[in-house]
């Protein structure tokens, strides 16, 4: 077996083993990671065949592990352990203070093992929306010049600069992004892009009365949709919103973490980008 970089040219095999795992994730959101982090994408070969990818992305002194998957007929093999011990090591020689990632109950033994260590728990909330979702006051399209208040605001709740990610989202579908900004003061924002199965709402951020306006509207403007929405655990009101409308728990994650600990401020974290990038 070989490990070398993923590149565009390897996207049909990246996107051959989400469908096999049915996760979200579509040809742009690959060619995201590939954007934001061309020398974090890995392919691991085996007998001369590609057989598995893992990916990190790095906010300033913070790592996210993503999209660590293996071939259906190469499952066994030790394909996945040696991909995530080449990612950690990558960032360990780079001095990255803090690596984080969100594991599925399969995965936890297997990142246990490498020195992480577990934080919070995320649900994820699925369900086709009502198709009468009703109109939220206050809530406007985000615009350009909201993006540096988006900016701090995202890292004070998340502790992490993710400057380059939200700046990809927006300008990947501007009109789909939202903010709550009562007297011209942002309080809350809410990012959303389409996926394989489902659409994923989030990040959405902001104070409690942002953040239940913000989950409204989204509820409004993908009405009759299928939504995935990955909310912590320990926000009670966020949960309470989910279900209001009608979604119901597909999985849970759990955040882990190796190095410095990075603490989100759970009570206006009302919903994750996603296990990619938390």
């Amino acid at each position: 077996m070989r490990i070398r970089l993923l590149t565009a040219a390897d996207m049909p095999f990246a996107l051959e083993l989400c469908g096999q795992n049915r996760w979200n994730q579509l040809a742009a959101d690959w060619q995201r990671q590939l954007d934001l982090e061309p020398a974090g994408c890995f392919l691991a070969e085996a007998d001369g065949q590609s057989a598995g990818v893992a990916c990190y992305c790095t906010f300033g002194a913070v790592a996210w592990i993503n999209l660590v998957l293996v071939d259906r007929a190469r499952r066994g093999q030790g394909i996945g352990a040696a991909l995530l011990r080449h990612v950690v090591q990558a960032l360990d020689e780079r001095g990255i203070a803090s690596i984080r990632l969100d594991a599925t109950p399969l995965g936890q033994p297997v990142y246990a093992r490498l020195g992480f260590t577990g934080e919070f728990t995320l649900v994820r909330f699925t369900g086709v929306l009502p198709a009468a979702g009703r109109v939220v006051a206050d809530i406007e399209p985000l615009s350009l010049a909201d993006l540096p208040y988006v900016f701090r605001l995202d890292e004070a709740v998340t502790g992490t600069r993710r400057e380059n990610l939200l700046r990809h989202l927006f300008e990947a579908d501007p009109a789909r992004m939202r903010k709550f900004a009562p007297s011209a003061r942002l309080e809350g924002f809410c990012l959303a892009r389409p996926g394989a199965n489902a659409w994923q709402i989030g990040p959405v951020q902001g104070s409690p009365q942002a953040g239940r306006r913000l989950l409204l509207d989204a509820a409004h403007q993908f009405a009759g949709q299928r939504v995935y929405l990955d909310v912590p655990i320990d926000n009670a009101a966020a949960v309470a919103v989910a279900q209001s409308l009608g979604l119901t728990e597909e999985r849970r994650f759990l955040r882990m973490g190796r190095g410095r600990r990075c603490v989100e401020k759970l009570e206006v974290f009302w919903a994750a980008f996603g296990p990619e990038k938390g």
